[in-house]
């Protein structure tokens, strides 16, 4: 029965996965200028916990293939050390080749708007109770 379980959680995930990495028009990486300006936006945190659940979810809930779990409260402190303005702009840009693996550019979300990723990213540090400089 335990292996019936997992190899369903297994497809479940996998399907997810495959969701929420192809499709969408590609936007153009944000440029220094578009990042200081999108951080002037407030952000809403429902909205951010709906991209969370659509999108972020796959890596960072339980931190697959390097992703900080939103649980893992040290790594995303670490994170936010760096600044909120760097870390949006990891998440807009992707990290090709980061300390703990690499995070695709938008998150793979290529119909996520740039404010419903400055929503996620906002979500994400309030529930892993680490405030960004």
């Amino acid at each position: 029965m335990k292996k019936v379980i997992s190899s369903i959680v297994l497809v479940i995930f996998s399907l997810v996965l495959i969701v929420n990495c192809g499709g969408g028009e590609k936007k153009a990486p944000a440029t220094k200028k578009e990042v200081k300006k999108e951080t002037k936006m407030v952000a809403d945190l429902a909205n951010g916990e709906k991209i969370f659940n659509k999108v972020c979810v796959a890596c960072h809930l339980t931190g697959v293939a390097g992703a900080p779990a939103v649980t893992d409260k040290k790594r995303w402190e670490e994170n936010a050390a760096k600044g909120f303005d760097a870390l949006y702009k990891s998440v807009l840009n992707g990290v090709p080749k980061g300390k703990y693996g690499v995070m695709p550019p938008r998150g793979t979300c290529n119909d996520c708007s740039d404010k419903d990723l400055f929503d996620a990213v906002h979500y994400i540090l309030k529930r892993a109770g680490v405030t960004a400089k």
